[in-house]
């Protein structure tokens, strides 16, 4: 009907969706001729409208509608920007082209420019951009604004320890709706261990067999133990990838024009994901992970330093807002990569406004306290207990906060810094402001990955975002000295008793 849509991602209320347009807007069940759970969009829209479609969508998405009968179009992207989207310009202001990727509009004729599509927002020629997400737990972020006075633990909405697990856990089995196979990602971390924990009750449940989990890491990395352990737990089928420091080398040029960024921060911690979903690739279709728990629960070394609960959360809101430039940024692209599917659902709309609505002084890291005093405390006391059976194992349960550039090996990105260091020469760095003006690489591991951005993507530089000050934590209200820009800074807070070093 005059209707055409382009979109990627995943509803997951697809169902629910149709059934509702159906019941409550008199749409015959035969309107619906495909199996895709994308195609609920295009009722939706042509039901209730581009606003009411856009907050009814409970999902990961990023799409363009286009009206022919009204001589429109409706864009939108998912509330923390799992999928991407971008659009470009021309040089008379005009919106002439969207993409998933940047290299598909990169040299595109008449285009001045190229932007990221803002998250949790659609858009139409008639409305501009429009914030569809705009949680209050976000607003609360302004200091001293009417907001603060009513955060939802001021108003009677704080969660319960029950509130909390039954979000994650309904996040999780919504996220197993799939036609192809799926497995997850191990990384041994808190995170993805809670979501196996609640991945393997919910496929026992229905019946499927136990799912392959994959786990990248260097011989006897942090990563690497305490993933095997866990999956020896879980019962799946458990796949290593181990590489080493030369490997990681070889890649980063594939890396960087994949990403499609020059931040470093980000290059590091793409370089194992990149092996990661290259083997997962090879057994499965999609994978499920634990990403997104950090920007929730203080999950990062740096919130030690935090100068107050209320500091804390602003950061979170900080930081949580640049999902989709940082963290997803680099899950979806290294997955996709490989033709690799990831969820994520810690991101879960409704999780999201569970653990945002919990006191902040839950999430409050009591510095060089014991281990039951560090990140995410408040979230590894409420799967303590056995779950159907599952038990995390007390080092993996209260083991530090790794980032994935840093759990997989302890001195491998030192490595790799040593080897770029080569590349670049003193002269060149020395000049690096003379050639980049904008976002000036301070080291010669920067230099080298935005030499290859710019090779990729010239003239581009001003569309990936970089954190202030070059690294996340460097945007932060309060200093801290556990990272800088080239990394954490003491690497051997990471080990624990699973690595052979430490055996008896």
């Amino acid at each position: 009907e005059n209707l055409a849509l382009v979109a990627n991602g995943e509803i997951y209320n697809h169902e629910n969706l149709f059934h509702s347009l159906v019941d409550k807007h008199g749409i015959s069940k035969d309107t619906r001729i495909s199996r895709s759970d994308c195609e609920v969009i295009l009722h939706a829209y042509k039901s209730i409208g581009p606003d009411a479609t856009a907050k009814a969508l409970d999902g990961m998405f990023a799409f363009v509608l286009i009206d022919e009968t009204k001589n429109t179009i409706f864009a939108g992207r998912d509330p923390c920007g799992i999928k991407p989207l971008y659009y470009a310009v021309s040089s008379d202001g005009k919106m002439v082209g969207f993409a998933s990727e940047l290299k598909a509009l990169v040299g595109l004729p008449n285009i001045s420019n190229i932007y990221e599509f803002p998250n949790g927002h659609y858009y139409t020629p008639e409305t501009g951009f429009v914030q569809y997400y705009d949680p209050s737990w976000k607003r609360f972020a302004t200091e001293g604004s009417q907001e603060a006075e009513v955060a939802p633990w001021k108003d009677g909405k704080e969660p319960t320890i029950n509130d909390l697990r039954d979000a994650l856990d309904m996040a999780v089995k919504k996220r197993l709706m799939s036609d192809v196979e799926f497995g997850m990602f191990l990384s041994g971390g808190i995170d993805s261990c809670i979501v196996g924990q609640l991945m393997m009750k919910h496929c026992r449940e229905m019946g499927i067999p136990p799912i392959p989990s994959f786990t990248v890491g260097m011989k006897d990395g942090p990563d690497l133990m305490a993933a095997r352990a866990m999956a020896k737990e879980l019962g799946t089928e458990h796949h290593e990838r181990m590489f080493t420091a030369e490997e990681a080398f070889e890649v980063v040029d594939k890396v960087v024009y994949h990403i499609e960024t020059y931040n470093a921060e980000l290059i590091r911690s793409a370089i194992p994901n990149w092996f990661l979903a290259e083997a997962a690739s090879q057994k499965v279709k999609m994978v499920i992970t634990g990403e997104g728990a950090d920007e929730l629960w203080a999950g990062y070394s740096y919130f030690e330093d935090a100068s107050s609960p209320e500091a804390l959360h602003r950061e979170l809101v900080r930081i949580h807002s640049r999902l989709g430039v940082a963290n997803l940024l680099r899950t979806d692209r290294m997955t996709m990569a490989h033709s690799l599917e990831a969820r994520v659902p810690f991101l879960d709309v409704i999780n999201m406004e569970a653990v945002m609505s919990l006191n902040p002084s839950e999430k409050m890291i009591v510095k060089g306290g014991d281990a039951r005093q560090r990140e995410k405390a408040y979230l590894r006391r409420i799967f303590e207990p056995s779950h159907h059976g599952i038990t995390i194992p007390e080092p993996i349960l209260w083991r530090m906060k790794a980032m994935q550039c840093e759990g997989v090996g302890e001195n491998w990105v030192s490595v790799l810094q040593s080897r770029l260091n080569e590349k670049v020469s003193d002269a060149a760095l020395k000049e690096a402001k003379d050639r980049w003006p904008f976002e000036t690489p301070q080291t010669k591991e920067e230099y080298y990955y935005r030499e290859v951005f710019e090779s990729h993507y010239p003239n581009c530089e001003r569309v990936p975002k970089t954190w202030e000050g070059g690294f996340r934590a460097g945007g932060a209200e309060w200093k801290s000295d556990a990272y800088t820009r080239e990394g954490l800074v003491d690497p051997s807070r990471l080990t624990h008793s699973l690595q052979s070093k430490f055996a008896s």
